[in-house]
């Protein structure tokens, strides 16, 4: 009897597992909204390519033991200074649980509202593992233990393909993955970041060579680029949603000073709703 219990569990188990492998979640992003609040410019050296910080679409794929993100934007992945590809960083922010975070990883400089308050962020960044580990123990320790790091990483064309364990998320094999929030974020990565920064460039009032404008030389604008919001089809308006949810933040005149900055919030993406 208790044999043919176990048996039954693991049937059970693999038929739970096979229902929810396979699953995949598209989002879609208007082009052209590569402006954060709407005010960003690119920097100035021709690395930085128009179109390189746009993102268009996201799938989301479950792959049984693991989930598979694949971004795309709107222009080719490069490979002329990175360890391994020039200048995107991604942060996915996911809400798979009651609670959680509000505070990002330093450096992004936006807040998630509190009702969409986040588990696990995926960090996709081109830097070494040793680096990226390095720069998390220095400024992130408080979040170290639910930034993951993607088992693999692929850049291909236009995009960049994350694949992650669902046990590195602490997430049986059989969760739904379109009962979770997401906050797809793009911004721009450096190896050589501010004190408060993990890897990512910051945006200035002007645009240098190196550094985005039309924020502030202080560090109260957010470091984002662009992000998926509202219902992420793809719709005109969500460029001026962007704009809004990232148009609410104020920074005093130091960038090592941080007293006077007030932060813009922004929601997650929730496929099922």
């Amino acid at each position: 009897m208790i044999r043919k219990k176990i048996t039954f569990l693991v049937v059970l188990l693999s038929f739970s597992m096979i229902l929810t492998a396979g699953t995949k979640i598209t989002f879609e992003d208007p082009k052209g909204d590569d402006k954060g609040p709407g005010t960003y410019t690119y920097p100035t050296d021709p690395i930085y390519v128009h179109g390189s910080f746009d993102l268009t679409k996201a799938v989301i794929s479950d792959k049984g033991k693991t989930v598979e993100f694949k971004i795309y934007f709107n222009a080719p992945v490069s490979f002329n200074w990175g360890d391994f590809w020039d200048v995107q960083q991604i942060q996915i922010y996911l809400d798979l649980a009651k609670g959680g975070h509000t505070k990002t990883i330093p450096g992004t400089q936006v807040v998630v509202d509190k009702n969409d308050a986040w588990d696990k962020v995926v960090f996709v960044d081109p830097h070494t593992v040793s680096k990226i580990n390095g720069e998390i123990g220095m400024k992130a320790k408080d979040l170290k233990n639910d930034i993951v790091l993607p088992e693999k990483i692929k850049p291909i064309g236009k995009s960049l393909k994350a694949i992650v364990k669902k046990s590195d998320l602490g997430v049986p094999d059989d969760a739904d993955i379109s009962k979770w929030g997401y906050g797809i974020l793009m911004l721009s990565a450096t190896g050589f970041p501010g004190n408060w920064c993990v890897l990512m460039r910051r945006v200035n009032e002007y645009e240098g060579q190196h550094r985005f404008g039309g924020g502030s030389d202080g560090a109260g604008d957010p470091n984002v680029i662009d992000m998926f919001v509202d219902n992420a089809d793809g719709s005109k308006d969500e460029a001026q949603i962007q704009y809004d949810m990232l148009n609410k933040w104020k920074s005093g005149s130091d960038p090592e000073d941080m007293s006077k900055d007030k932060l813009s919030i922004i929601k997650l993406v929730y496929p099922g709703k």
